[in-house]
């Protein structure tokens, strides 16, 4: 056998073994519509600025949320699911720019106690916000994916509802 042929089967078998190891592997791919309920201010507050901006815009400031996820945009008549929970950051010298971090720890439900890792950008509050799905635990682990997150209105002056569609590519897992 010449080493021609050898050498491509190697590379082959190299390859997809790569491929598996980078999550080329296939997967399902799974969309969760869901809708967070924010609240501002009061003693039920689920944001807080946490340090201001020593530089007297965004660049600096840092946030915190444990924003409630519902199935519904009616708090009242939809049952909670999970938390939003992490941090925004002005990274922006020029606003708007934020860095958001996040995670979904789901509560209840067919999710109940898995979650999804959440990272990327904000530039601002206008429109539909995507960023990215970078892990997950639980029955969402080795999770990546997207997400799209919209404003679709304040139910008061102190709270807003917005709807997220996360679009998560899963793996079924053995161990």
């Amino acid at each position: 056998m010449s080493p021609m042929p050898s050498l491509l089967l190697v590379f082959l078998v190299a390859s997809s073994a790569a491929g598996v190891a980078a999550g080329g592997g296939g997967g399902e791919l799974k969309h969760i519509h869901l809708y967070m309920h924010e609240t501002f201010s009061g003693p039920n507050a689920t944001e807080g600025g946490v340090v201001a901006s020593p530089f007297n815009t965004t660049f600096g400031q840092v946030a915190v949320f444990d924003n409630e996820l519902r199935t519904g945009e009616d708090r009242a008549a939809s049952p909670l699911v999970g938390r939003y929970q992490g941090f925004i950051v002005g990274t922006g010298r020029s606003s708007p720019g934020y860095l958001t971090s996040a995670t979904v720890a789901f509560t209840a439900g067919e999710l109940n106690g898995s979650t999804l890792s959440l990272e990327g950008p904000f530039f601002g509050f206008a429109g539909t916000a995507e960023r990215s799905i970078v892990g997950g635990t639980g029955k969402l682990r080795l999770a990546r994916g997207y997400y799209l997150l919209k404003l679709i209105g304040k139910t008061s002056p102190e709270t807003a509802v917005s709807e997220i569609d996360f679009f998560v590519l899963m793996y079924s897992s053995t161990h």
